[in-house]
């Protein structure tokens, strides 16, 4: 059923303005007036059909492009994991943690075969979920995620499992972690916002290693 006002080629249009091509497009939250869920549903139902859009996994699809290299379209499942657990255009609600973030940093130079993300989108203490063919486990953060806190609760979690993942020496492992946290010039204010889920251990090794130091006034 058309809806006055709505139509494929204005929704297609929308869809360009606002996502672009190869980039995930999550039905759910799409809202126009005049358009309905079952509408919607049925609009994005043609345009699978005709071509116009392509379908990555349920509830997740993207206007396809080839690119010159392969000939065909491709959306990267990366940018379905950070968009689905880590932040929007608007918001930070997630990050990536344990031996992901470790080897971001420098802590080792092994690379996972699961992804570990803390994410304010996940309510258990731990799941593992696919996407695509990417193992990613899943847990709900001790503080609530914020696009001010994010970086911070990174780091955190980071100084808090960092013996388990360093290949480096204690010492050496501590002056990274400083000179990282340094580098960030993360605020006191900002640290003691989230004071209430940091737990005794971290907080020694935050003194210890002379990260305390680092947070500006």
């Amino acid at each position: 059923m058309e809806v006055e006002g709505v139509d494929t080629c204005m929704l297609k249009e929308y869809l360009e303005k606002n996502y672009g091509y190869n980039e995930p497009i999550f039905i759910n939250e799409i809202q126009l007036d005049g358009l309905n869920d079952n509408t919607l549903r049925q609009y994005f139902k043609r345009m699978l059909k005709s071509g116009d859009l392509a379908r990555f996994d349920t509830g997740i699809y993207y206007l396809p492009k080839a690119s010159r290299l392969l000939k065909k379209s491709y959306l990267d499942p990366m940018k379905v994991i950070i968009r689905k657990y880590i932040q929007s255009t608007t918001e930070i609600y997630g990050y990536f943690a344990g031996a992901t973030f470790a080897n971001q940093i420098g802590l080792t130079t092994q690379m996972p075969a699961m992804l570990e993300i803390i994410t304010s989108k996940e309510s258990t203490k731990g799941r593992t979920v696919t996407v695509g063919s990417q193992a990613i486990r899943l847990k709900r953060p001790a503080t609530t995620i914020t696009s001010e806190n994010a970086a911070l609760l990174q780091l955190l979690d980071a100084v808090s499992q960092a013996e388990k993942y360093s290949e480096l020496s204690a010492l050496e492992t501590g002056n990274l972690l400083r000179n990282y946290t340094k580098k960030q010039n993360y605020s006191k204010e900002l640290l003691s916002s989230v004071l209430s889920g940091i737990t005794g251990p971290t907080a020694k090794k935050l003194i210890e290693w002379g990260i305390i130091y680092e947070f500006t006034s």
